[in-house]
């Protein structure tokens, strides 16, 4: 599992406007922790989920559909996710961002956090 790549990830039961089911997600975590998750006690992975409905705008990324991500979407910026692990499905990897993809979503989650 590497920052930059999407996979496949239960966010679960639906709770008001929060994310639910199971639905592509940016791996956002940086690669220390990424590498380092089968060594420590807390296995959370920070993820930003994606979505079909597109909206564009200032808080999302748009990807085209391409190698297992079979439809175009919108990665959504605002919206955080710190899961376990094995709520990941990492045998089967959608796609990976380009770098001037990651770059693009790096930029958008900067200026949402305000930093």
């Amino acid at each position: 599992m590497r920052r930059g790549e999407i996979y496949l990830v239960n966010f679960g039961k639906k709770h008001n406007s929060e994310f639910g089911k199971i639905r592509p997600a940016l791996i956002i975590q940086n690669d220390v922790a990424n590498r380092n998750i089968v060594h420590v006690e807390f296995k959370g992975v920070t993820v930003i989920p994606i979505s079909t409905n597109l909206c564009g705008g200032d808080l999302r990324v748009l990807i085209l559909k391409r190698e297992k991500l079979e439809l175009t979407s919108e990665i959504c910026i605002n919206e955080l996710y710190t899961l376990d692990v094995s709520r990941i499905y990492l045998e089967n990897i959608l796609t990976t961002l380009t770098q001037e993809e990651l770059k693009i979503v790096e930029q958008k989650l900067s200026k949402h956090l305000g930093l």
